[in-house]
Formats: C-alpha cells, sequence, structure tokens
C-alpha cells in the first residue's frame, strides 16, 4: 500500500512543472484566459488522437466547426503580447493552433480558405523568430498548396504567411531548412510564385499580390541555391521583373531590388542582371537623393552582390563609374541618416578592391573630405575636429563616443592608397589637408596599439583596420601618401625607439617559435605580423638581428602552409559580416590577400626584411649585394624555406602570397612562375627542334626560337611581318622550313637575352647577380613587367594578377604568319595549326586563330616515332570536335578547361551532360597513345567533380567510357551511383550495362552499405 500510494504521488519535477505552469498562467490577462478557455473549447471539436492515443491530428471536415476554430484563434492570437508568447501555456496552445490550421488549410471550401489564410498571416506575424519553436513542416507544405489559388484572397495572405516563415530561418540548421526546402519542391512553390509573376497584369491583380510574390521569392531564393537557376534562367520572368522595376512604383521597385540582390547570390544570376543594359542605369538612378532612403539603401546593397568578384565589379564600374561612384558619395554625405552612411561605406569599401578609373571619379569627388566627415561626425565643431585630427587626438575621446562606422573609413582610406597614384590627387588641386588629417589620426591609433601601456583601450575589432589601412598607405604607388604615412607613423613610434620591435619580434617568436601547446593565438600573431611590416618598411635601418627574425618568420610561414596557423581577416574585423548572410553558389570569391592573412602579413615582412639587407654568406664573408645567396650558405637562409616556398608557388594560393612568395625567391635569384607547360617550352628551347628564327648578335652566336612561342610571350623581340627576313633551310629529313633572322641591336647583351628567351619560355628564370642589371634592363625594353618588378625589388602591386604561362595570352598579330599543319577531327571538321596560331575550319563555326606550339609531347612523339602523318600538311585526331577543341586548349595552357559543376550543370537533362562529358573520355583514350602527359588525370578529376555534383548522365556514361576501355573513368562513375543501386535495379536501367560492370556496381554498393552501416 505504501508503495502504491508513493507512486501515485507526482514526482518533484511534475510538480514543479505543475507550479511553473500556474504560474504561467497568472501572467496571462483574465481576458487572455478566457479566450484561451474558448480556444481550447473549439479546438476540442476537431482536434482529437489518433485511435485514442498518440499524436494529435486534425479530424473535422465541418464547414462551421473550421469556421468557429479559426475566428477563436484569431481572437486568442490578438489578445498575445511579446512577453506572453514566452508562455509555456501559450506555446501548447499555439502548438495545437498550429494542427488545427494545417488540416483546415487543405479544405475547399473556398470562405474557409479565405479565413484560414488570413488567420495564419496574423499568427505568423505575431510569434515572428519564435516560430523556429515549433514543428512547422506541415504547415509549410499546406500554406504552399495554396499559392496558385485563382482567390487572390486565399494565395496573397498565404504567400505573406509563409514569407514570414522563411524569413526566420535564414540562421536555421542546415538539416532544417533541407527538410523545408523538400516541402516547398513537392508543392511546386517556386513554380507557382513565377508563373503569378510572369502573369500579374495591373489593370486585373492587386498591387499587394505582386509585392507579395516578389517577397516571397526574394525569401525562398536568399536561403536556398538550388531555386535560382529556374529565376534567371527564365528569360521572360526576367524581362517582366526588369519592366516592373523601371516602370512601377518605388515601393515595388525597392522590392525587386531586394530580390536581384538574392538572385545574384549566384554567379550566372549576376551576370544576367549584368546584360541588362535599362537595368543598371536604373539601379544607379535609385540610388539618388530623389528616392527614399529605403530604397536607396536596396540600391547600395543591390551594388554589393554585384560587386563582389573582380569579374561583376569590371562589368558594373567600367561602364556606369560616374552614377554608381555619385550615388555612393552621397550616401556616404548624408550624416545624419547612419543606415544610409552605413550601406555607402559597404559599397564604396567593394568597388575600391580593385583599381579602375573609378578611383579617380572618387577622388574628384572628394572622397577624404567625406571619410574625414564620417569619423568626426560625434565633435562638436569643425574647428575642434580639425584641430583634434590633425594632432591625432581624435581616438583619446570615450570609446562609447567612437562610432562604429570607422572601421569601413579605414578599410576604405586602405584601399584608396593603395590603387592611388600622383594623378588621381592631382584632381584634389593640392587640396589635402583632409586625407593628411585622416593619415595622421591613423598614425594616432598605431601609437595605442605599438605601446605596452596605453590609457585608451580599444577592441581588436577597432585597431586591426585601421593598422591595415596604415600598411596599405605604406604600400602605395602615391609617393605623397607613401610620404606622408612614413613621416607621420615615424613620429608616433621613433620616441619608443629600438624597444617597439623587438618586443614585437619576442612577442612573436613565442607565439609561434617557443609556443608549447601548439594553441596559437592567431589573432594576436596577426597584430604583430602587421606592425613588423609597418615597422620595417618605413625604418630602412632598422638593428634587427636578421638571422634571428628570418628564423621566426621561416617558422611562422611554413606553420601557415602547413594549416597550423590560419586566420581570416573576417575573424577579427566584423564590419566585413555584411549583405552576404544568404547562401552563395555558383561563385568563387578571392581576396588578393587571401583567406589566410597571417600567411599573407608573414610574406610581406619576410620580403621587406630581406630585400633592405645586404646579404653576407656565412662561409665565404662575400658581401651579396645582389641579394643572391650561394650554395655554402644557403642553409643559414633555410634551404628548407626556398623549397617550401617553391613548392607553394604551385599551390591554389590567392594572388596576393603568390606574388609575394616569388618576389622573395627572386632575392635568391629565382624569378618567376613556374609550371607545367613552361617547363616543356623550356625543353623546347634547349633542345632546338623545329626553330624557325634566329636571333642576330653583334658579340656572339645567333640564338635560335621558335616565332610562334616569341610572338605570344615576347613580341617586342619580334619587327614587324614585313621586316622579318627569312631564307629556306632543309631540315628535319629533306623537309624545307623558313628561316626568319631578327638582327638585335649591339647594345643587347647575349647573356641577357638567353635569360629573356628561357623567362618567355618557361615563365620562370634563374639571374645571378652579374647579369640582373642587363636582364632588368632587357626586360623593361621587353615589357615584361612582372619580370622587371621582381629584379627591382619592388614591392608586388596590390591586386595584381599572377603572371601565368599561358600561349592564348593573345591573338596571333595579323602582321605575322607561320602556317605550319591542320589537325582534323573525325567529323572532318578541321583546326589549321600554323606553326603559331590554330585556324577553326568548319561550315557552321567562323574562323579564328590562337596561338599553338607544336613542339608539345604529343607532335614530339609523333615525329620521333617516324609515323607517316609526322610531316603530313594534316593530321587525322581520332577524336571528335569537341574533344579536338579541349586538345588544343591543353596545347596552350597546360591543363584542360574545366565544366563548372554549378546550377547550370546541375540543371541540364542527361543527354545534355553526356555531351559535355564524352570529349573526357576520348582525351583519356587519346593519352595513352600520344604520350599526353597529364590528361587522364585531368579528365578524371574534371569526371568526378561533374558526376558527384549531379548523376543524371551517369549511366549512359558509364557504358560510353567502358566501350573506349577507360575503367578509371568508370570507376569514378559508379561510384558517384553506388548508393542509387537498389532504385536503379529495380526500375530496370542497369539493363544496359554488361556483366562486368553490373559486377563492379554491385561491388562498390556493397561496399557503401557496409560503410554506411546499411545492408544488400
Amino acid at each position: 500500500m505504501r508503495q502504491a500510494f508513493s507512486a501515485s504521488k507526482p514526482s518533484p519535477s511534475g510538480r514543479d512543472k505543475g507550479r511553473r505552469k500556474g504560474a504561467a498562467e497568472q501572467l496571462l490577462t483574465d481576458q487572455a484566459l478566457s479566450l484561451r478557455a474558448r480556444l481550447h473549447g473549439a479546438l476540442a471539436l476537431g482536434l482529437t488522437k489518433s485511435d485514442g492515443h498518440g499524436a494529435k491530428k486534425w479530424q473535422s471536415t465541418d464547414a462551421g466547426i473550421q469556421s468557429h476554430v479559426l475566428k477563436a484563434v484569431a481572437a486568442f492570437v490578438g489578445s498575445l503580447s511579446n512577453e506572453a508568447l514566452r508562455l509555456a501555456p501559450v506555446k501548447e496552445s499555439i502548438s495545437d493552433i498550429l494542427l488545427a490550421l494545417e488540416g483546415i488549410l487543405k479544405t475547399h471550401n473556398v470562405s474557409v480558405l479565405i479565413q484560414a489564410a488570413d488567420v495564419s498571416l496574423r499568427l505568423f506575424s505575431s510569434i515572428g523568430n519564435s516560430v523556429r519553436q515549433y514543428p512547422i513542416l506541415e504547415m509549410v507544405s499546406s500554406l504552399s498548396c495554396q499559392l496558385s489559388a485563382d482567390q487572390l484572397r486565399i494565395a496573397v495572405p498565404c504567400a505573406s504567411a509563409l514569407t514570414c516563415i522563411l524569413n526566420s530561418l535564414v540562421t536555421a540548421r542546415t538539416s532544417t531548412q533541407a527538410e523545408i526546402w523538400e516541402a516547398l519542391e513537392k508543392t511546386n512553390a517556386v513554380a507557382s510564385v513565377i508563373s503569378a509573376l510572369q502573369n500579374y497584369t495591373h489593370d486585373v491583380h492587386p498591387l499587394n499580390y505582386l509585392t507579395e510574390m516578389i517577397s516571397l521569392l526574394r525569401s525562398i531564393l536568399w536561403i536556398w541555391p538550388s531555386s535560382r537557376y529556374h529565376v534567371w534562367s527564365n528569360c521572360n520572368l526576367m524581362a517582366k521583373l526588369a519592366q516592373y522595376c523601371l516602370s512601377a512604383e518605388t515601393t515595388v521597385a525597392a522590392k525587386i531590388l531586394k530580390l536581384y540582390a538574392a538572385l545574384a547570390l549566384c554567379g550566372n544570376g549576376v551576370m544576367v542582371l549584368l546584360k541588362d543594359e535599362e537595368l543598371i542605369p536604373k539601379i544607379c538612378d535609385l540610388m539618388g537623393k530623389s528616392h527614399p532612403s529605403v530604397t536607396r539603401i536596396e540600391a547600395l546593397k543591390l551594388c554589393q552582390v554585384l560587386l563582389r568578384s573582380p569579374r561583376g565589379c569590371n562589368q558594373l564600374i567600367t561602364s556606369h563609374y560616374h552614377p554608381i561612384v555619385q550615388g555612393i558619395i552621397n550616401a556616404m554625405s548624408e550624416i545624419d541618416e547612419k543606415s544610409l552612411v552605413t550601406e555607402g561605406c559597404r559599397t564604396a569599401l567593394l568597388a575600391l578592391r580593385y583599381h579602375g578609373n573609378h578611383h579617380r571619379c572618387f577622388w574628384s569627388n572628394s572622397i577624404d573630405e567625406v571619410l574625414y566627415k564620417i569619423l568626426a561626425g560625434s565633435c562638436s565643431s569643425e574647428h575642434q575636429t580639425h584641430e583634434m585630427l590633425c594632432h591625432g587626438e581624435l581616438f583619446n575621446k570615450d570609446s562609447k563616443d567612437i562610432m562604429n562606422i570607422d572601421p569601413y573609413v579605414w578599410d576604405i582610406l586602405g584601399y584608396l592608397s593603395v590603387h592611388c597614384n600622383n594623378e588621381y590627387l592631382s584632381v584634389r588641386k593640392r587640396k589635402n589637408n583632409f586625407l593628411q588629417a585622416l593619415i595622421s589620426c591613423a598614425c594616432s591609433l598605431a601609437t595605442d596599439i605599438t605601446q605596452k601601456n596605453s590609457s585608451t583601450k580599444f577592441s581588436k575589432e577597432e585597431l586591426e583596420p585601421a593598422l591595415r589601412a596604415i600598411l596599405m598607405m605604406l604600400l602605395s604607388p602615391s609617393q605623397y601618401i607613401f610620404s606622408e604615412a612614413s613621416s607621420k607613423f615615424l613620429e608616433v613610434v621613433l620616441p619608443l625607439g629600438d624597444e617597439c620591435m623587438n618586443i614585437l619580434l619576442s612577442s612573436l617568436e613565442s607565439n609561434v617559435i617557443r609556443n608549447l601547446t601548439a594553441s596559437f593565438d592567431c589573432a594576436k600573431i596577426m597584430n604583430n605580423l602587421m606592425n613588423l611590416a609597418c615597422l620595417v618598411i618605413v625604418q630602412s635601418n632598422h638593428s634587427l638581428n636578421k638571422r634571428s627574425v628570418v628564423g621566426v618568420l621561416s617558422t611562422t610561414i611554413k606553420e601557415c602552409l602547413h594549416n597550423r596557423l590560419y586566420i581570416t581577416r573576417s575573424n577579427n574585423a566584423s564590419h566585413l559580416h555584411f549583405c552576404f548572410d544568404g547562401v552563395s553558389c555558383c561563385y568563387l570569391a578571392e581576396e588578393w590577400e587571401g583567406e589566410n592573412v597571417i600567411l599573407f602579413y608573414g610574406l610581406v615582412v619576410l620580403y621587406n626584411v630581406l630585400r633592405r639587407v645586404s646579404l653576407v654568406c656565412i662561409h665565404c664573408e662575400k658581401n651579396l649585394d645582389g641579394g643572391i645567396v650561394c650554395h655554402d650558405c644557403r642553409e643559414y637562409y633555410n634551404e628548407g624555406l626556398i623549397r617550401v616556398l617553391e613548392h607553394a608557388l604551385g599551390q591554389n594560393l590567392s594572388p596576393g602570397p603568390k606574388s609575394y612568395i616569388a618576389h622573395i625567391l627572386s632575392l635568391f635569384g629565382l624569378c618567376g612562375f613556374p609550371s607545367k607547360l613552361g617547363a616543356k617550352m623550356r625543353s623546347a628551347l634547349c633542345d632546338n627542334e623545329l626553330v624557325d628564327l634566329e636571333l642576330l648578335l653583334a658579340d656572339s652566336e645567333p640564338l635560335s626560337a621558335h616565332a610562334a612561342i616569341l610572338s605570344v610571350r615576347c613580341s617586342k623581340l619580334l619587327p614587324s611581318g614585313k621586316s622579318l627576313v627569312h631564307d629556306v633551310k632543309t631540315t628535319y629529313e629533306g623537309s624545307r622550313r623558313s628561316l626568319y633572322h631578327v638582327r638585335m641591336s649591339d647594345r643587347v647583351d647575349s647573356h641577357a637575352l638567353k635569360k629573356i628567351l628561357e623567362y618567355a619560355y618557361a615563365g620562370f628564370v634563374t639571374v645571378d647577380a652579374d647579369t640582373v642589371k642587363p636582364v632588368k634592363t632587357l626586360a623593361k625594353y621587353c615589357h615584361l613587367k612582372s619580370l622587371q618588378e621582381m629584379l627591382q625589388r619592388e614591392q608586388p602591386r596590390w591586386s595584381s594578377d599572377c603572371p601565368r604561362y599561358d600561349l592564348t595570352a593573345a591573338v596571333e598579330p595579323a602582321e605575322h604568319s607561320f602556317s605550319d599543319i591542320i589537325l582534323e577531327a573525325q567529323s572532318n571538321e578541321k583546326m589549321e595549326c600554323h606553326h603559331g596560331s590554330c585556324e577553326l575550319s568548319t561550315p557552321h563555326v567562323h574562323s579564328h586563330k590562337i596561338v599553338l606550339s607544336m613542339t608539345c609531347d604529343y607532335l614530339r612523339a609523333l615525329f620521333q616515332s617516324g609515323m607517316h602523318e609526322s610531316f603530313a600538311e594534316a593530321i587525322r585526331v581520332p577524336v571528335r570536335w569537341g574533344a579536338l577543341d579541349k586538345l588544343v586548349q591543353w596545347f596552350y595552357k597546360g591543363e584542360l578547361p574545366r565544366i563548372a559543376p554549378d546550377c547550370r550543370w546541375k540543371n541540364m537533362n542527361a543527354e545534355e551532360q553526356l555531351s559535355h562529358l564524352k570529349p573526357y573520355v576520348e582525351l583519356s583514350s587519346l593519352a595513352e597513345f600520344w604520350f599526353l602527359e597529364g590528361v587522364k588525370e585531368e579528365s578524371l578529376e574534371v569526371v568526378a567533380a561533374c558526376l558527384n555534383s549531379s548523376t543524371n548522365a551517369s549511366l549512359e556514361f558509364i557504358g560510353f567510357a567502358a566501350n573506349l576501355g577507360q575503367w578509371d573513368l568508370v570507376e569514378a562513375a559508379i561510384g558517384s551511383v553506388a548508393h542509387l543501386y537498389p532504385r536503379l535495379r529495380d526500375s530496370g536501367q542497369l539493363e544496359q550495362l554488361d556483366e562486368d560492370v553490373l559486377n563492379m556496381l554491385r561491388a562498390e554498393y556493397v561496399r557503401y552499405s557496409q560503410h554506411r552501416g546499411g545492408s544488400y
């Protein structure tokens, strides 16, 4: 009896729960309690548990009961405050309401559906982001089904309610978003919305029908990348949207701008938008002062998305930079409207990352004065502000007075500086007081960064952008900015003496080398490196122990390259987290500095340390002024580091780190960017096979070369076509070939010319100390700018691209013609391959010319094997046209063209995908017979990436590849569809495969099942 009595008592947790529930109910007003009781009485009429137990479900189909419940829901929801929504009893009621609405929205009674749609909108508008606390999957499906309703009074509120739900899911778990997207796909939500927008006419439909559908589509596009293809690929829809944006009222235009911004998260969508010649001027117009702030802000946000990539930025800025710059400047000048200023700064930040004429336009619109006023916006008077800025005292204010817009100011100033030249500043007519004040203010902030005991406390998010701006000013090509920044920076750090640099180096050493836990303080390391970079640049006679600093930097860089030291800028700069909280797709963004900024700053410091010192061999004590380290003392400068950096040049690094690595190696005489194709071209230069050009020198024997290669890689060595002198020379078993002669100037050094030829062929050359000066002179004459900059020990230009060894860098000059051979595909389409060009000859395609070296491996194999076709005018290539086209591109670039597995690819049907993949199978087969080194491996990479992204064409591809005996490709394709084996088997789709391939597929499925814990 005692045990039974004890068991019947509520547990302590049960008592607590009941007590909390009672307390929560007491917080509700009498009216809310009354309405809740009425609600549950109504819900009891239709909400029951299946078979008397289990989950609740709406059962009633009676229109009267449904209407009664909806009225009770509306009254209850209308009585709730924000505080009440957090109470447990209210949450329980809302869960029951959702179950009722899910069922009622499935009715066919129009009047009830209208009522249910309105109540749904009222509910989700009330509960806001707390909607994620409830199971809403079925509700999403129910609302989505009504989007295509003929009754607008049903479709519009359902669309609005769905928008409320989706907007709360932007930061939801990936699994939750995937479930919701599946529900939207099953109910054809995107198709319904697109149909609504395409069929909208203002004479028939109310304006809110258009705006609500636009808002819903925007929410879908923002979260789910796979939805964007169906919008930007729909020409009719895009034309309609552009029409609405161009002709509709401002409120509609603002909503369409938001839709465009979501669409532009897809790289393909960006290019579609930029092709509309009427749309971009409209966007620029909507940034203007005559429009409401909300519209201007949306126009700026759209520009931000369009400006993310170099390609988008170039296309947008090149043609429309004046109105865009004007719109940005106007927004940044609205000091009283902080949101507008913020979006203006964000847009400027993206536009200024790349050099171009828009920089001049920014300066001519007094961008320095605008930045000055933003920075000093909270000061009491202009005179006081100016005095404080000029004396570097602005940041001695209470930190709570500092606008959080300041990081944008420093970043903008940095980009303006690093892309500025003296010509840009001339448009300011020497009115540089504002610029001087900004530089002074930034350098004053650096004082607080470098001093050990600073009275002013700043967060890392405030300090990092200012210090970065100083570094970029010190790297500026503008002598004025560099001089001002150098002098101001020295003013604030000189009182600290050598102690500052030694403290920074000690801190860096203790963090990187003496760290026993390997738990690095990456933010502190980054900060130390930025400070060191600034100090090393401005103090050419610094007293650092060269051996020590090189050793510490070498270790730091190695740790970065092995991914043990890693930090992105955005980790340390929250102001960069804007506009792109949506998921990007079909787009690869790349900052010039790269993602790992520790690596970048470490390379900057190392380069500036090494280029300012005379290296002395510790063995022979020879002064190596040219920066070339002898073989004996290379170990001191760490032969390992040099090898690591050489290896890093071939890795997938961003242009900034690659440029600095190349400049560091150039100090050791290793100049350029090695590549596989360059190595092949180097062997062609050394072997002298198929040469058709002699460079005649006064002081040595003639140098042989290939006119085709020089016409692309170093055309300044060739005179005009009319000036070329040639004779006919008998070579190669009786074949007759033209040999051109070019007489060089008497001032050309033969050793320097050999180095220039080597660089032109290979893209990489070793230059010893004795030949630096003549090679540098000749490189300048030949317009080999990258080589010239490395030999002159100049800083890499910010945002410059790394030179690639690429024979398609230029179309063959019309004045030169080096006709040699024709390649024919199986389809009888032809490529006329000249010794310097390749001409497409087909009935359906216009001819064009591109450069082709005839010294590639496959032709060498032909010539050396004595094949009959070796000296024929035409060589029949056993592939179709698509493969032949890619083969020629491989000749030019040293790599096969890739298929981007983006949304365009994923939405192709199986036949279209197969047509793109077949050429890689043919090339893989050809590579076995023509000694095409690397082609099989590259073909496999392309195929694997595409089939892993989309399996539409996998089965057909397997059969095609198997017929050509390309089993590596077959295995890759099988791996992509192994998990689908049961479905494919049951549907009969596997009948087309032969038994050997079927056995491979079965075996792979067994391995897949075992790995995933499944069963056959």
